[in-house]
């Protein structure tokens, strides 16, 4: 798998931007940060290509944006109700997730890499988070296909738990050998198509009634 199809695999979170977009006056308020997510992901996703494909590194734009998705996913949650009989979660893992993300960019041993510690944080705690809000949706809804959170819950439990096992093995120096490397993120790279399809379908189902939250 070459540059340009792992590219052309990333690029598919545009199909979710642009649907996003042309749906976005359907699109009920509590849905507002993962729409924002999206776009957000299409601008990251954007400056990295051009930044590659010019030679130089998409280390900075990526560890700002993992800093942007981890506070955006926890907006997300709080208005999905994921919180609702634990408010002071959302006020608690913010400041969390910043002080790791600055002593991870800044004073962790791979200072000037892309921060494996706190992806690993973050995406443990978005896991967790996502299959609570799974595990509730189970019991309330009937057509779970057709709602918007349980797919976008599903998309996120795939994505970010490869992603801790791919965090995992570069913070524990398992990426030394280049095969082994390479196989990890073709994986990565059909992950991420899978799960962004996911998120196009999902915002597809976004009707202009009352969005599904977890909260009575």
């Amino acid at each position: 798998m070459n540059f340009y199809t792992v590219e052309l695999f990333a690029s598919s979170i545009f199909i979710a931007g642009i649907i996003a977009l042309l749906r976005f006056k359907e699109i009920r308020k509590e849905y507002y940060p993962f729409i924002i997510l999206i776009w957000t992901g299409c601008v990251n996703e954007s400056i990295s290509f051009l930044l590659v494909f010019n030679g130089y590194y998409n280390i900075v734009n990526g560890i700002i944006y993992d800093l942007c998705e981890s506070m955006l996913l926890l907006w997300f949650f709080y208005t999905l109700g994921v919180f609702q009989k634990k408010r002071f979660w959302p006020w608690l893992l913010g400041p969390f997730f910043l002080a790791v993300w600055i002593v991870d960019s800044f004073f962790g041993q791979r200072a000037g890499r892309f921060n494996t510690f706190f992806g690993m944080v973050y995406s443990f705690t978005l896991v967790i988070l996502s299959i609570n809000a799974l595990n509730q949706m189970l019991f309330r809804e009937r057509n779970l296909l057709r709602n918007p959170a349980f797919l976008i819950c599903i998309g996120f439990v795939i994505f970010f738990t490869y992603k801790l096992l791919t965090e995992v093995f570069y913070y524990y120096g398992l990426s030394g050998d280049w095969a082994f490397t390479r196989q990890v993120f073709k994986i990565f790279a059909i992950v991420n198509l899978l799960c962004n399809l996911i998120f196009a379908l999902a915002i597809l189902w976004m009707k202009k009634k009352k969005a599904f939250t977890l909260q009575f």
